[in-house]
């Protein structure tokens, strides 16, 4: 006679996924609470880099089932990485995930084609929420699928800031910590020079005429190019 438990067991479709979070101690707890308390995923990159995530994302030989990224990012926000996958693919589902108020980042995720968004720091209701994403659903109020957030977002403007390179994403992310241009071309190993004309790129390239502007919409002040 077949073990109770055995035949009632559910058997879940391996689930692969990716995580991007700008914090390592995060990284490693979401990679340990996926790997003890969801035995069917596989966690099959993790990175800090927005740009990273997104190119692997569109990338078919390297794009997860669902990404988790965090909304608030040093070198490209969660939302910009959100709606840079969504425009282009359904393929991938994306789950934000915030260590502040959900409150904060809700509205915005699911405009920017999350299919759901969960406190960072609950191991609990990311489990719950990352199968119930994976299974082509959604977690909170006001999210779409991921089919009908593609159909909404196809077809725009790839955002501003992916057009930048990575030396000028690189000066672009010092000067929204507040560091002049001195400071920059210390921590870039370059001279002052080459730090001004990479930062006057990214200006042009933002679409804005100031640092001060560029800051804003680097860092997600400015909600125009999301």
């Amino acid at each position: 006679m077949q073990d109770e438990t055995e035949s009632t067991q559910t058997v879940r479709p391996i689930v692969t996924i990716g995580l991007l979070d700008n914090d390592e101690f995060s990284l490693a707890f979401l990679e340990r609470s996926i790997g003890e308390l969801m035995p069917e995923a596989r966690v099959i990159w993790k990175t800090t880099s927005g740009r990273d995530a997104v190119a692997r994302c569109l990338d078919a030989r390297t794009s997860p089932n669902v990404l988790l990224t965090d909304m608030s990012m040093d070198e490209l926000s969660g939302l910009v990485v959100c709606k840079t996958i969504r425009t282009e693919t359904a393929r991938v589902m994306i789950l934000a995930v915030t260590s502040f108020s959900l409150a904060v980042y809700a509205a915005k995720a699911a405009e920017a084609g999350a299919q759901g968004i969960v406190p960072k720091s609950v191991e609990t209701p990311i489990i719950q929420a990352i199968r119930t994403v994976a299974a082509g659903g959604t977690w909170g109020e006001g999210f779409e699928t991921a089919a009908a957030a593609h159909a909404r977002l196809g077809g725009r403007h790839t955002p501003r800031q992916l057009l930048l390179s990575d030396r000028e994403a690189e000066a672009m992310n010092l000067c929204s910590r507040g560091l002049d241009t001195e400071q920059i071309a210390e921590n870039m190993h370059l001279s002052q020079s080459s730090v001004k004309t990479y930062l006057q790129r990214a200006i042009r390239k933002l679409g804005v005429t100031t640092r001060g502007q560029a800051v804003a919409l680097w860092t997600g002040a400015s909600e125009g190019e999301r």
